[in-house]
């Protein structure tokens, strides 16, 4: 599986683009989650093994997870390519993995920041997740 999943919140310009192509989002607001608010979603997460490589602030932060009882079928790796601390925004993405531990991992950390839109690079359709 080598989709890079690319995560926005429904700003203007995103719901505009998910009007286009017809897909449903709630009328919430929402933002991008800061790094505690990442970091935290991770350590409430069950079930996951984490593994944390955090390179300081304004190099890049990763987080490789996999299911405890399945780490061959579930896995990803979340990134924050220019960490810029705990209580600033980050853009989040995913590099491969699969969506079901993706969305797990989304519908935790959106629970702080409002639902944020899940993008495939292959060119398949967005997705709202933590709506």
């Amino acid at each position: 599986m080598g989709v890079l999943w690319t995560t926005y919140p429904l700003n203007d310009e995103m719901t505009e683009w998910l009007d286009s192509l017809e897909v449903p989002y709630p009328k919430t607001p929402s933002r991008f989650p800061t790094g505690r608010e990442v970091k935290d979603a991770i350590a409430e997460l069950g079930g996951v093994k984490v593994t944390i490589r955090d390179n300081g602030v304004g190099a890049t932060w990763q987080a490789w997870l996999e299911s405890e009882s399945k780490p061959d079928e579930l896995w990803t790796l979340l990134n924050i390519t220019n960490y810029s601390g705990d209580n600033e925004s980050q853009e989040i993405w995913f590099e491969k993995g699969h969506d079901q531990l993706i969305k797990q991992i989304l519908a935790v950390i959106c629970k702080k920041c409002g639902p944020l839109v899940l993008i495939p690079d292959t060119g398949g359709d967005p997705e709202v997740v933590g709506a």
